[in-house]
């Protein structure tokens, strides 16, 4: 059904206080800020947990074994051979696991010492030419993050 002009017009005033007040919250909106951190690529390195130096390995194995088998392949055949190794037989890729472990946080710890780490800065910013109002957005931004982490 159609509507008559009288009840129309009512909802045509309702749009119009609708949408000042839309243009009223968009003026001001500004989109998330911040985003994923850079992580420093001089910073030591995660050691692989204990299934993963047993897949390292194995996985040679298993690609000589069954050539032209697929990765996932090779995954699932890697995690049904560490699931079906008892305690015992895991535990030397556990304890080496464990040992790489000490080794990354004492690195860490030394790396942290040395004054270097600083996650949320990354590498240092190549300058690249831009308006100087935007530069100094970025500034204010960088500036908004270290206080936080400071936190």
């Amino acid at each position: 059904q159609t509507m008559s002009g009288k009840e129309k017009s009512k909802f045509d005033e309702m749009a119009k206080a609708d949408k000042v007040r839309y243009d009223r919250e968009m003026k001001d909106y500004g989109p998330a800020k911040g985003g994923k951190k850079k992580k420093d690529p001089n910073a030591p390195k995660r050691p692989p947990p204990g299934f993963f130096l047993f897949f390292s390995e194995f996985r040679p194995k298993i690609k000589s074994t069954n050539p032209g088998i697929s990765i996932g392949d090779v995954a699932k055949k890697l995690g049904e051979m560490w699931n079906n190794l008892s305690d015992s037989e895991k535990q030397p890729y556990i304890t080496k696991a464990a040992k790489l472990k000490e080794k990354y946080e004492k690195d860490v710890a030394d790396y942290k010492s040395k004054g270097k780490f600083d996650g949320a800065k990354g590498p240092a910013k190549v300058p690249r030419k831009k308006v100087e109002e935007e530069d100094e957005e970025e500034e204010e931004e960088e500036e908004e993050e270290e206080e936080e982490e400071e936190e």
